[in-house]
């Protein structure tokens, strides 16, 4: 049988030459798509095809139209829910991530120029572009599934592309399914929502993949609907109910162009979210010199819930000063960490372990900074008893989330004075504390 990648580019060459205004004539997307389907089947049906039958057809059409106008040999994987990721180090060479484990297709690219086109194909349905002047680029292919991609020179020519695809689970999450899949204790989230509800920043950190976009959604979801909620997202992830209209959310993209004068950073969106008074302000994920501004805000009355990448809840904090930097602050470290641990009294560490399980490894709160050490209560740890590995080499993981204290009663004033009932409190102080000694 002739080669499949001379057949691709003979359908393709056929349909360009005389079927292309058939296709610019319709409208609807079901049509086109039905309309392309019917012109390659025909294309094939006139070919001298050594496995001539009707199934084989039909396979054949389905896998043309998936490379001309789908994504190829990772269409199946895309539109797959119980695909986590896809990725992709050259043309051939391709990864997928379902629940956990980490699977090699068969299937690969015709050719690094395939590669190139359909990873050009999925930048460009979140309205962003990569070529040679711009060869690394993150976007979003659909609701929910986002694309980091790179481009040659970056890479070499012969690879095609690279790029990793990311799926946010799109169902919410509820206060059972986390419990219940092991992520976190009741009392450990009713604490966070607790927390953001009065008054009290948080932060989220963690490595991709870890969960951060779905926990930050589970929590600004339980918020009070009367609060107003300003979300800055590089790709739309965030999706919160909008309860009958009663909640208030402003969503915002950034936006690079290459140029400083159009570029929309998520500093300059998280200056423009002060003038419009929110409640709650969500720089999603930070990177860099937002931070600073972030800080600003979390210490003169605004709640913040922010996600962003270290290695444990107590590193965090210096994480965030290495941020605060890149905007070429002057301010000495020991006043940056102490106005950093005032605006992010609570920061959470979000672990994928190695059996594939999700787990809020650490919640604390800072209370202070001195003489270049950070002071901070542990409020919960998840405790590993033991680490197995199954005859497949499948990592089983034992350990428990475990309370390890409670809150300060600096911390337990300000929820208090942010309007938290009091018995609500109770559950994270200390036997002794009492409202009418809060204050003393």
């Amino acid at each position: 049988m002739t080669d499949y990648g001379a057949i691709l580019a003979s359908v393709r060459e056929s349909i360009n030459s005389t079927g292309a205004g058939q296709l610019s004539d319709k409208v609807n997307p079901d049509d086109v798509s039905s309309t392309l389907k019917a012109m390659i089947r025909k294309f094939l049906l006139r070919q001298e095809l050594d496995s001539y039958d009707r199934d084989f057809v039909e396979r054949l059409t389905e896998q043309i139209y998936n490379d001309m106008a789908g994504y190829g040999c990772i269409t199946q994987y895309i539109t797959d829910d119980s695909v986590e990721e896809i990725n992709c180090n050259s043309w051939d060479n391709i990864y997928v991530v379902r629940n956990g484990s980490v699977e090699r297709p068969r299937e690969h690219f015709v050719s690094p120029i395939q590669c190139g086109d359909i990873t050009r194909r999925m930048v460009r349905k979140g309205g962003q572009v990569i070529d040679g002047t711009v060869p690394i680029c993150d976007s979003y292919i659909e609701k929910g599934v986002r694309i980091s991609a790179i481009a040659p020179p970056v890479i070499e020519d012969s690879k095609g592309a690279a790029f990793s695809i990311r799926r946010q689970r799109l169902r919410k999450l509820t206060r059972e399914d986390l419990i219940d899949s092991g992520v976190a204790l009741g009392e450990e989230l009713d604490l966070l929502v607790l927390c953001i509800n009065h008054g009290v920043s948080v932060g989220i950190a963690g490595s991709t993949g870890s969960g951060k976009t779905s926990d930050m959604n589970y929590l600004l979801n339980r918020v009070d609907p009367v609060k107003r909620i300003f979300a800055i997202e590089d790709t739309r992830e965030l999706d919160l109910d909008m309860l009958d209209g009663q909640r208030q959310v402003i969503y915002t993209k950034t936006r690079e162009t290459g140029s400083d004068k159009f570029d929309v950073t998520a500093d300059k969106l998280l200056k423009t979210a002060l003038r419009f008074h929110p409640d709650i302000l969500v720089p999603a994920e930070m990177r860099g010199a937002e931070a600073m501004t972030a800080q600003e805000a979390g210490r003169t009355g605004h709640t913040i819930v922010t996600g962003f990448h270290a290695d444990n809840a107590v590193d965090a904090y210096t994480r965030i000063m290495t941020m605060c930097k890149m905007s070429g602050t002057d301010l000495t470290e020991d006043t940056l960490m102490k106005n950093i641990v005032r605006a992010y009294p609570i920061m959470c560490f979000k672990a994928q372990l190695a059996d594939g399980s999700r787990r809020y490894m650490q919640v604390v709160e800072a209370t202070d900074y001195r003489e270049g050490k950070l002071e901070y209560r542990q409020l919960y740890r998840f405790v590993i008893r033991s680490v197995d590995y199954r005859e497949d080499g499948k990592a089983v993981i034992d350990g428990h989330h475990k309370s390890m204290g409670h809150i300060s009663n600096r911390l337990a004033l300000r929820l208090l004075e942010n309007g938290a009932l009091p018995e609500q409190i109770r559950q994270y102080t200390g036997p002794d504390w009492s409202p009418e000694e809060a204050y003393e």
